[in-house]
């Protein structure tokens, strides 16, 4: 009979519903057999009983179905929605609820001029975003400075580049704001693919000393976008993904958060006598021991925007299914679907935007090629640990005619 079976090595195996028919089929008329010369019950599709023998194979494949999509919950892999946090919670973590989206801004002005935490600035939308760096900072003799504010309002709000230019919170010296790339966006709820990736980090969240142990840590702090850690264990100088390492160092690369709770996991985590390096700085006060001081320096990354190319054997396209195919890739690039987030120091392939976009349009696909703001377009791209990659519909064009 065609039924629900367990295989030891793939779990949960469910028949066809070709098999689950013909096993109703062949029931029915074995039921409705008086004699063995009596003739077969008519079961084709466009006899009455035939549609009878159709309804129970459509419930009997929606119970399969339902089994089937049960038995995956208990895969973190498969797993989503209230499944997936309640397996998040046996490695003590709860999904996080919202992040503001972080925006770099350049602040002009005059030499000197001190911009406080939580100063207020607007975009041309109307978005108002406070300076997140912890102590605020100062105008250098260069007359700006690049500082990182983040949206008042959490939830997934789009900053474009260069529309951050109002000054809410008026300080005597500061001029002017501004914004060369878009904001990293942010979020109403962290999706399944970001909560599974900080589950499989969060197996060296409770060590210390190492990268992983760090990088978790740092990953599970309110605010934290994204967050990648890199270790120089020789002696001599090294470049990875962009940035120049010391020798026994390590770059803590993070986009969000407060300087103030980073600093403090650093100290927590951190192997001591190990280097750090960036062009950030944050500072720890050990009130346990002799109010010793604790500076770290670490990497900001800036905006740069992701590009995507979708090159489709059609000829053209209607507006509302180019909104969608669109829509979708954002959706993948954040992390919404099932793919995790794109992160800083990762190398990136297109072909994580093929099944998104055919789930919201049939027509064929004949190349996705994907770069950075700057660089050529291919089929793969390495993201550097400095640059934050952002998405909007912008930077995705769609071709036709291929």
């Amino acid at each position: 009979m065609a039924q629900l079976e367990f295989n030891a090595d793939t779990g949960v195996v469910v028949p066809t519903v070709k098999e689950v028919r013909d096993d109703v089929a062949s029931g029915f008329q074995e039921a409705f057999k008086v004699s063995d010369s009596d003739p077969l019950l008519n079961v084709d599709s466009a006899s009455p009983m035939g549609q009878v023998v159709d309804l129970v194979t459509t419930e009997v494949a929606a119970k399969n179905r339902e089994v089937a999509f049960l038995a995956n919950q208990l895969n973190p892999k498969t797993a989503t929605g209230v499944f997936l946090d309640a397996l998040a919670a046996l490695y003590g973590l709860t999904r996080k609820i919202s992040e503001p989206t972080v925006v770099v801004c350049t602040c002009t002005g005059l030499k000197g001029t001190a911009i406080p935490y939580g100063a207020i600035v607007q975009d041309t939308q109307g978005n108002q975003l406070r300076h997140a760096v912890a102590g605020g900072v100062m105008i250098p003799d260069s007359g700006s400075v690049d500082t990182q504010f983040s949206c008042v309002e959490h939830g997934a709000i789009e900053i474009g580049a260069k529309t951050v230019t109002q000054i809410v919170t008026v300080i005597a010296g500061w001029d002017s704001v501004t914004n060369a790339a878009a904001g990293n966006t942010g979020r109403d709820e962290e999706p399944d693919g970001e909560l599974l990736n900080r589950m499989k980090q969060s197996y060296a969240i409770n060590a210390n000393g190492t990268v992983e142990n760090m990088q978790s840590n740092l990953s599970a702090l309110e605010g934290v976008l994204d967050c990648v850690v890199l270790e120089n264990y020789t002696n001599e100088t090294q470049t990875q993904y962009g940035i120049s390492i010391k020798g026994h160092s390590v770059a803590v690369c993070i986009v969000g958060g407060d300087d103030d709770d980073i600093a403090r996991t650093i100290f927590e985590r951190k192997s001591a006598g190990c280097g750090t390096v960036g062009d950030t700085q944050v500072a720890f006060i050990d009130t346990e021991h002799f109010n010793a001081s604790y500076v770290y320096n670490i990497v900001r990354p800036t905006a740069v925007d992701f590009t995507v190319k979708v090159t489709f054997f059609s000829d053209d396209m209607d507006a509302v299914t180019q909104a969608n195919v669109k829509a979708a890739i954002i959706s993948d690039f954040l992390g919404e679907l099932k793919n995790a987030r794109v992160k800083l120091a990762t190398t990136v392939y297109a072909s994580r935007f093929y099944k998104c976009i055919q789930d919201v349009t049939d027509a064929p696909i004949k190349e996705i090629v994907i770069g950075i703001s700057g660089g050529s377009q291919s089929s793969s791209v390495d993201v550097p640990a400095n640059k934050s990659p952002t998405l909007s519909e912008k930077s995705i064009t769609l071709a036709f005619g291929g």
